[in-house]
């Protein structure tokens, strides 16, 4: 097995050698909700320190961070096992009519995804950009490139147009429900037992939806994770409606009630009834890169 960059061969990559030491503090969802970052800013969840959240000054910033690792990861129509140039990266993004801004408004991935990513680029010597380089520093600063490390990176944007504080709250809401899936093994392993105890048809419903907002619907871990997010812990209709998967609100409240009443013990389960907290930004950028 690989212990980190320095086994991936050739040269040593730049960013495995810069000295940067990235500050890391600890805040609830209701303080990360309520922030309104001028820059990026990376804190533990309180809850569990295994899930990290960066926040972004903007759509844009954290796009041009992750767009690429999203290719790599889930995107539909897109490679699995090679990590795309900015040529084909742009190409991807425009081919399913999206933008830099609007390929993901929040990401979500598990350490080993990370390290995968990374050890990919520097084995196809991409070029990776500014805030992909910062990435990098950040994963290696956690210790994520060591095999078996256990932590979650999830994402979101600040409350500047076309965000709302409404919906910077789903966005984090949302992702926190990743980070329990990919750091919580219990938790993980009754989204599968509730996944493969719905109907095929139920299924295929969340199937064909997640298909249609960009997720590789092959990819069936990705469809459990993505089904427990949209099903249990984004109730907004901007984002997700019981349409969206062809059935009534009657039947999506079912499921959900169902889900919530046998979830494991863990941090998140309060989660799960409680509401969002959204709270007014604690401050104003005058502008934002």
């Amino acid at each position: 097995m690989l212990t980190g960059v320095a086994a991936l061969g050739g040269a040593t990559p730049a960013w495995c050698i810069r000295p940067v030491v990235i500050p890391i503090g600890t805040m609830s969802e209701a303080e990360i909700d309520a922030a309104q970052p001028c820059a990026t800013t990376v804190a533990r969840l309180n809850l569990s320190p295994a899930v990290v959240v960066v926040d972004f000054p903007t759509l844009r910033e954290q796009g041009l961070t992750l767009n690429r690792v999203a290719a790599l990861v889930e995107k539909a129509q897109t490679p699995r096992n090679r990590v795309l140039d900015d040529v084909a990266l742009n190409e991807a993004i425009a081919n399913c009519g999206e933008t830099v801004e609007s390929y993901y408004y929040g990401h979500d991935y598990k350490a080993a995804d990370l390290a995968r990513f990374f050890a990919l680029a520097a084995a196809e010597h991409i070029t990776l950009n500014r805030q992909e380089l910062w990435l990098a520093a950040l994963v290696r600063q956690l210790g994520w490139l060591a095999p078996g490390a256990n932590g979650a990176l999830i994402t979101l944007p600040a409350a500047t147009p076309p965000v709302t504080e409404e919906m910077r709250a789903v966005i984090l809401h949302h992702e926190i429900a990743h980070g329990a899936y990919f750091t919580e093994p219990a938790y993980a392993a009754y989204t599968e037992a509730f996944w493969n105890r719905l109907s095929a048809p139920e299924r295929a419903d969340f199937q064909g939806f997640l298909g249609g907002q960009g997720y590789d619907a092959n990819n069936l871990d990705l469809m459990r994770n993505e089904t427990q997010a949209y099903l249990v812990f984004t109730r907004d209709p901007d984002f997700f409606t019981a349409a969206a998967v062809g059935m009534t609100a009657a039947e999506v409240d079912g499921l959900r009630g169902r889900f919530i009443a046998q979830m494991p013990d863990i941090w998140l389960k309060p989660l799960a009834r409680e509401a969002l907290p959204v709270g007014q930004a604690a401050s104003v950028c005058e502008a934002r890169n």
